[in-house]
C-alpha cells in the first residue's frame, strides 16, 4: 500500500493502476497560452514560429510560397498538447506532457489504458514494451510514439511520488553538481551575456532561397560567431529544411566558423543522405 504525503516512509508495495486518463489544454479559457508539450504554442510574433521580420526560419514547408513566412500557417502545432494522469486505486497520480491533442488522447484511452490499467506502477519497462509492440503496426513513429511517451512519464512521475524520491535518483542519482546547459535562441549574444555555454541557432533560407539564401545565411552566422567570440560554442538547426547538396554547400562554408553541429539538415528518414553528408563533413 501507499504510504500518506506527510510520512517520510517509502512505500516498498505498490497500489495497482486504476485508471489512465488523457486531456488536451484548452488555451482559449482566459485567453491563454502556454508551451505545455508544443514549443510552438506561442504568442504571434515569436522568433520560433519563423514570422519574426528580423529571424525567418527554414522548415519542410518553406519550398511553397505560401508557407514560407510562418510555421502556424501549414498546422505545425495543428494537434497541440498531450496531457496524461494515471491514478492508483489508493488516489497517488503521476502526470506526463507531450504532443498529440486529440488524436493522441484517443490512442491512450481506447489503445494503451489496457496496459496499464491494473498493473503494478513499478513495471515500467514492461508497460513501455507492450505499448510499442502493440502499436506496431501503425506507429513506430510519429503520434503514437507521443502519445507513448506520455504515458511513460507520467508513470515514472507516479513511481517518484511513490518512492518519495525524484525521477533521476531512481535512474541512478546525481552524478554532478550541475550540468551544462545551451540556448535555443534568434539571439546568441543574449543567450551567452545569461550565462548559457552555448547557442543553437534557426536557420533562416532553405533551399527555396537559392544561392542569395544561402549567402544571407553564411553572413548571418559570420556576424553570429563574431559578436559570441570563437571560444563561445555555436549549433545550427536547421529543422529537416534542407537538401542534401545544400547541406554539404553550407556545411563548407561554416567549416572556419567551427560549428559544433548541425542538426536534423535532412528528413529524419534520409538514412542514406546522412551518411553522404557524414562522409564529406569528416
Amino acid at each position: 500500500m501507499s504510504v500518506p504525503a506527510d510520512s517520510d516512509r517509502v512505500c516498498t508495495t505498490f497500489p495497482k493502476v486504476k485508471e489512465v486518463r488523457a486531456y488536451i489544454k484548452d488555451s482559449e479559457k482566459g485567453g491563454q497560452v502556454g508551451q505545455g508539450g508544443d514549443c510552438h504554442d506561442v504568442p504571434t510574433g515569436h522568433w520560433i514560429g519563423g514570422s519574426a521580420p528580423h529571424m525567418p526560419i527554414a522548415n519542410p514547408m518553406s519550398g511553397y510560397e505560401m508557407y514560407e513566412d510562418d510555421r502556424n500557417s501549414w498546422g505545425i502545432g495543428a494537434l497541440g498538447s498531450l496531457v496524461v494522469e494515471v491514478e492508483t486505486t489508493e488516489g497517488d497520480k503521476g502526470v506526463g506532457v507531450s504532443l498529440g491533442g486529440e488524436a493522441g488522447c484517443y490512442i491512450v484511452e481506447k489503445h494503451l489504458s489496457r496496459f496499464v490499467e491494473g498493473q503494478n506502477p513499478a513495471d515500467i519497462e514492461l508497460m513501455w514494451d507492450q505499448m510499442y509492440k502493440s502499436t506496431i503496426n501503425y506507429g513506430r513513429k510519429g503520434l503514437p510514439l507521443q502519445a507513448i511517451s506520455a504515458v511513460d512519464l507520467a508513470l515514472w512521475d507516479l513511481l517518484g511520488h511513490l518512492r518519495r524520491e525524484p525521477v533521476y535518483q531512481m535512474l541512478g542519482g546525481r552524478t554532478k553538481p550541475y550540468l551544462p546547459v545551451y540556448s535555443t535562441t534568434c539571439d546568441a549574444l543574449q543567450a551567452k551575456k545569461f550565462g548559457f555555454v552555448g547557442a543553437k541557432i534557426g536557420c533562416p533560407y532553405g533551399p527555396s532561397a537559392g544561392g542569395e539564401g544561402l549567402k544571407k545565411n553564411v553572413e548571418m552566422f559570420k556576424n553570429t560567431r563574431k559578436q559570441v567570440g570563437d571560444e563561445f560554442p555555436l549549433m545550427l538547426d536547421c529543422y529537416m529544411a534542407l537538401t542534401l547538396s545544400y547541406s554539404i554547400q553550407l556545411a563548407r562554408e561554416l567549416k572556419d566558423l567551427k560549428f559544433k553541429w548541425i542538426e536534423e539538415a535532412l528528413p529524419p528518414d534520409d538514412y542514406q543522405g546522412y551518411r553522404e553528408l557524414t562522409s564529406v563533413c569528416r
